[in-house]
């Protein structure tokens, strides 16, 4: 059966963050709320958490996962360099729903990857998510809580929808608003891609870029 905690969306329990980072810290995977829809959280250091995540979601082994960091002191430690424009876009962004693709440090595991080299990083403005990465002390990935090719869960009964019991830990912090997810972005030397069109207009980023 999965453990379902209500938890208050803008003050997190600090004693419900401690048993979901238990269940992260044990291999095992926790749906929450991000600033956009609802998100898968597994351990990026542990290889056993990656495999079962790919599995509950049935997720291609050839798509990459994103992860949430709680700062840019964190951000360094999982990368291989600082593109040169990300700052602009940090500081413009951050926290916020902008996935930025970085080289992968060595801490990145490949599976996370998928020997693509590069990493999808983010801080979310939600503060559970937030508070996760703080508690754990480490990355937690971020990719949606729904089975691949279906609707993102913008509540923890769309969740149990689509896991049932098989998922783990579930934080149920509300209803999300209705969202596309994080806006993605692939920086290589001074040129900018738009990966996927999300929550922060294009044309936003684009202006934040060329600054």
């Amino acid at each position: 059966m999965s453990e379902i905690y209500t938890i208050s969306p803008t003050e997190p329990e600090p004693e419900i963050i401690a048993k979901a980072v238990k269940f992260l810290k044990e291999g095992k995977v926790v749906a929450y709320p991000t600033e956009t829809i609802y998100g898968m959280a597994a351990d990026v250091t542990n290889e056993k958490a990656i495999k079962r995540l790919y599995d509950l979601k049935r997720r291609d082994y050839s798509l990459p996962v994103a992860i949430l960091v709680d700062s840019t002191k964190m951000l360094k430690k999982y990368v291989k360099n600082m593109p040169e424009q990300a700052p602009n876009l940090i500081k413009a962004f951050w926290p916020g729903p902008l996935t930025i693709l970085f080289p992968a440090g060595k801490r990145i595991t490949k599976s996370l990857t998928t020997n693509t080299g590069k990493i999808g990083i983010r801080i979310s403005s939600h503060p559970i998510a937030t508070a996760l990465v703080r508690k754990l002390k480490r990355p937690i990935t971020t990719t949606s809580a729904n089975l691949s090719g279906y609707p993102p869960s913008l509540s923890t009964k769309h969740v149990e929808k689509y896991f049932k019991d098989r998922i783990d830990c579930i934080l149920n912090g509300g209803e999300c608003p209705p969202s596309r997810g994080s806006t993605v972005v692939d920086i290589e030397d001074e040129t900018m891609a738009i990966i996927r069109d999300g929550a922060i207009p294009a044309d936003q980023v684009i202006k934040a870029f060329q600054q």
